[in-house]
């Protein structure tokens, strides 16, 4: 997996330095980047959405199902296999797009924001190692660099250690220095850390607008799929006390990462809203129906009836016409 990551980082780093070279702004480099990420599995986040309305349709089959044949546990297997074969999928349709893809693409993002000189700059990871060997011996640079982080404070501390990285060509010094200088965000350093950070640096803002996005984005996904359940008791501060740890975890990390949070949460708010008019649960359902209608009525179209000999069938040939007039009937 960490193969994966790392050769998707790779991949989306160049993307990220691309926008960063044209803007020289890293606020707006992972703002752009966020968007056309979010654009190219636009079609994934569609087909997701399929998935779940099928499964919201077959729920309610299932439930019939296990009324029939909830104590036949045999029984209802057969028939739950036959179900999924008739709706074309099967229980874990939809896991790659919805858990496994998005996880991958995570993990891809992060080694590209996380690891900036192997991914974005694309520095050979020799020299990464012993440039961050050199600087971890200077007497003044002694725990300061994070283990997770070190590529990440390397550039933040640019200026103090450009002289000790003396691996690095003048190319490659020149766009870690071009590098360093667009982390500044609204007055806020975004290579810094929240935790690790004095009160008046502002840092607080990116944990604290990382759990607003979040309660938002679930408040507006909520609403316009029309998944208005309330929760009871002490469930219902659950989904609060959830968004907590990423927020927490946003207060430990750099900025920059926290920064993309937040706006891949705010994309994937406004993609919610529009995936929720356009491909909601009740018109995926009825365009199915609509189709299975069509595909009955195109069967039983082709189907040729078979006639009964026995059958008797009235034509021009054997239909005698009435002549005369009609004799009233006395009955």
């Amino acid at each position: 997996m960490g193969f994966i990551f790392d050769f998707l980082g790779s991949v989306f780093g160049y993307i990220l330095w691309f926008f960063y070279d044209a803007f020289s702004n890293y606020a707006i480099a992972i703002t752009l980047f966020t968007l056309l990420i979010n654009i190219i599995m636009f079609p994934t986040a569609i087909k997701r959405q399929k998935m779940m309305a099928k499964n919201a349709r077959l729920a309610e089959k299932q439930k019939e199902i296990q009324k029939r044949y909830g104590k036949d546990r045999q029984k209802y297997n057969e028939e739950l296999t036959k179900l999924y074969q008739q709706e074309g999928t099967s229980p874990f349709g939809g896991c790659f797009s919805s858990m496994i893809l998005p996880l991958i693409l995570w993990g891809g993002i992060f080694g590209a924001v996380t690891k900036p000189l192997q991914n974005t700059l694309h520095i050979s990871q020799e020299k990464i190692s012993q440039s961050i060997q050199s600087v971890s011996e200077l007497p003044e640079m002694k725990g300061k660099l994070n283990s997770g982080y070190d590529q990440l404070q390397i550039v933040r501390m640019f200026n103090e250690i450009k002289p000790h990285l003396t691996v690095l060509n003048e190319k490659e010094l020149a766009d870690l220095e071009e590098y360093s200088s667009g982390f500044d965000f609204l007055g806020i350093n975004l290579l810094n850390r929240p935790n690790a950070s004095s009160f008046k640096e502002m840092l607080w803002i990116i944990p604290l607008l990382s759990f607003i996005v979040s309660v938002v984005s679930m408040y507006i996904t909520q609403k316009t799929s029309g998944n208005n359940i309330q929760a009871q008791g002490a469930m219902k501060a659950m989904p609060y006390i959830m968004f907590l740890f990423p927020a927490y975890i946003a207060y430990t990390i750099p900025a920059a990462v926290g920064l993309y949070w937040i706006l891949n949460s705010l994309v994937g708010m406004f993609q919610s809203i529009i995936l929720n008019k356009y491909y909601n649960v009740l018109t995926l359902n009825a365009k199915d129906e609509a189709v299975r209608f069509a595909e009955i009525k195109k069967f039983d179209s082709m189907v040729k009836q078979i006639k009964n000999p026995n059958e008797i069938v009235f034509n021009n040939d054997n239909i005698i016409p009435m002549t005369g007039k009609r004799k009233k009937s006395n009955i």
